[in-house]
């Protein structure tokens, strides 16, 4: 999506010629495809050991580990995703997630868009009835990474953002070894940010640091447990 000021002159408002060039810093995705392979791996490497030791828990029991796969976060055009959970209590799970979108849509086109990002987390949530069961609250320390403009609007911003996710939802148990996760997380915090009139020109129209309030994670994901 190309922004007025660039439309049909080659030059933006000020008369300066531009250059089309997609405003993006390269993100590096051996941390954040490492860190999702971990995530996927880890439970079953612990459940194969569980097994091998003839120690895998009864359902009555709970078991330890859950992975889990938000489907709504692969609509948000393509974004990977992966968390991981650990009951230390039968009301509190420990959380560790990512999530990678390394694309750009119609790259140098006028209708350039992208919603970019790396985003780590780590946090807790407690389940008043039981872990992995039925109501559930949740509170994750949280880092992003981000490049995204073009979908809504031409401007696009990219930077790093830090702060702390709140969310809530509910778990449907289907079987022993699979659940339906729903849930919403907002968070809030720093941002230190460029902003550009759009993702064709990469003209930087503001630049800085601000606090932030934004959705975060809509959550209809598969929860495998092991």
């Amino acid at each position: 999506m190309k922004c007025k000021s660039c439309s049909g002159t080659g030059r933006d408002g000020a008369g300066n010629r531009l250059t089309p060039v997609a405003p993006s810093r390269p993100f590096s995705r051996i941390p954040a495809l490492s860190l999702l392979l971990l995530l996927l791996c880890a439970p079953l490497l612990s459940a194969q050991t569980l097994r091998s030791l003839g120690e895998v828990p009864d359902l009555h029991d709970r078991a330890r580990l859950a992975l889990g796969q938000n489907v709504a976060d692969y609509l948000m055009l393509g974004t990977l995703n992966a968390d991981l959970q650990y009951s230390v209590h039968r009301s509190w799970t420990l959380q560790a997630g990512a999530r990678y979108n390394g694309w750009t849509f119609r790259h140098r086109r006028e209708d350039q868009f992208q919603a970019r990002q790396q985003t780590y987390c780590l946090g807790a949530r407690w389940w008043p009835w039981y872990t992995y069961s039925g109501w559930w609250a949740g509170a994750r320390l949280q880092y992003q990474e981000y490049n995204r403009g073009g979908i809504l609007s031409p401007e696009t911003e990219e930077g790093d953002a830090y702060g702390m996710s709140l969310g809530g939802g509910y778990a449907f148990h289907l079987n022993h070894w699979l659940n339906v996760d729903f849930g919403l997380y907002g968070w809030g915090g720093m941002t230190r940010y460029v902003r550009y009139a759009c993702p064709y020109c990469g003209r930087r129209t503001d630049s800085g640091s601000r606090p932030f309030v934004l959705p975060d994670e809509v959550r209809i994901a598969l929860q495998f447990i092991f």
